[in-house]
């Protein structure tokens, strides 16, 4: 995974793609490369499953027809309680919050909810 650091274009499949600042995007690994030479993009943490990842809000003051996980106006992911059980995280089986972020589009946010020790990340959240 690769966040995109300057505005570019490039050619996929015969069709000329715009590269949006803080995008993240999904590249091979050989077009990585160039372009990170070119310094038009960065490489970002991969996730893994094995990785602690910081809490996201449950959502307890949720109202009961508020069932869906969603980010607020400040960027904090919220899982209500009554959310389907793949989004509870803190059940076994349920989806990390990272899973969550990145099925809700909010990629740009993974980094707020991964381990302070863990990816280059040095800020501490209590």
């Amino acid at each position: 995974m690769y966040k995109v650091k300057c505005e570019f274009k490039v050619k996929v499949k015969g069709v000329v793609v715009s590269m949006v600042v803080g995008n993240v995007i999904d590249l091979p690994e050989a077009a990585a490369t160039m372009f990170i030479e070119q310094g038009k993009i960065e490489k970002v943490f991969e996730p893994v499953d094995d990785v602690s990842e910081r809490m996201a809000i449950q959502g307890e003051n949720t109202s009961p027809d508020e069932v869906l996980p969603y980010v607020t106006s400040f960027d904090s992911l919220v899982i209500p309680f009554n959310s389907p059980l793949r989004y509870q995280y803190w059940k076994k089986g349920g989806q990390s919050p990272c899973d969550t972020l990145k099925e809700l589009g909010r990629c740009d946010l993974l980094d707020k909810y991964r381990h302070p020790g863990l990816g280059g990340m040095d800020r501490v959240r209590n």
